[in-house]
């Protein structure tokens, strides 16, 4: 994302509380580590886009939706409020269009995951 595109989104989304959480959470990263970091969620969302036909209650869906969790506990634990208005950002649809960002296909697929989870 662009600096324009992020600082507007910032702004626009997240409180000046909440940005100093995303700064805490930055500093526990080497820049090495955040790439590595990066890349496990691209790939995630890149196998997540292959799959977005299977059945979310299914055990493909499931394992898709516990290595998100996961990412999403190892970049955002401690700060739970935080990941959960990320979440809220993706289902209002105020995150900006970027081709590196996935779309709300992919969203609504592990929500459909997570929730097919929660019933077994």
């Amino acid at each position: 994302m662009g600096e324009d595109i992020k600082k507007a989104w910032h702004e626009r989304f997240f409180t000046e509380e909440e940005l100093k959480e995303f700064q805490e959470i930055g500093k526990k990263y080497t820049p090495e580590t955040m790439a590595e970091y990066q890349r496990r969620w691209t790939g995630l969302i890149e196998e997540v886009k292959r799959n977005l036909d299977a059945d979310p209650a299914g055990d493909l869906a499931r394992s898709l939706a516990k290595r998100w969790k996961g990412l999403l506990e190892e970049g955002f634990g401690g700060h739970p409020g935080l990941a959960a208005k990320i979440g809220q950002a993706y289902t209002e649809g105020a995150m900006p269009r970027d081709p590196r960002m996935f779309g709300p296909e992919v969203w609504d697929f592990i929500q459909k995951a997570f929730a097919a989870a929660k019933k077994k």
